[in-house]
């Protein structure tokens, strides 16, 4: 018990400090090649909805990477379509042990979003720390991590997915 709370403060302060250093540069983006998905895997949410997004948005589903976040602590499966994270990845520092985390984290994806309404700090963490050029997410969620912060559709994925296409359009990355 002790350790876990131990591995929660240093997450939390690692959110903190990656937010502070952070440079937000949506300007970067000028053509949208690939795309990132955060989601809290205890939530509904439809893999498939999101590849035809990607599809809609111009990305190939094969430039799409999804990491999902599971809070049992069953033994994960990554998946074709998705990988799949828990409280065990982490260590007690704060550090990831996971690899296929490690390498969604450090790869430079055009644009991160965040499909997740619940603020759970291993999400906060694994959206702060991503590489990604532009981040997207919903008004429920710490909007220091995102650039754009689409609210109100926490529990309308369909008005959160036809907001995100009008705004992509607006700011000229799609």
């Amino acid at each position: 018990m002790i350790l876990k709370g131990l591995k929660k403060n240093a997450i939390k302060k690692s959110i903190e400090g990656q937010i502070k250093k952070r440079k937000s540069t949506p300007g970067s983006v000028s053509r949208l090649n690939s795309i990132a998905v955060l989601i809290d895997a205890s939530e509904a949410v439809d893999i498939i909805s999101i590849l035809k997004l990607a599809g809609e948005l111009g990305v190939n589903p094969d430039r799409v990477k999804v990491m999902g976040y599971v809070e049992d602590k069953k033994e994960l499966e990554d998946k074709p379509e998705a990988s799949y994270y828990n409280e065990k990845s982490f260590t007690v520092k704060g550090g990831i042990k996971s690899d296929s985390l490690r390498n969604f984290i450090d790869k430079e994806f055009d644009i991160l979003i965040n499909f997740y309404s619940v603020d759970k700090i291993e999400l906060n963490f694994v959206a702060v720390m991503s590489k990604a050029k532009f981040k997207v997410g919903f008004a429920e969620v710490d909007n220091r991590i995102n650039d754009l912060v689409i609210g109100g559709a926490g529990d309308q994925q369909s008005v959160f997915i036809s907001e995100l296409k009008k705004y992509l359009k607006i700011l000229q990355i799609i």
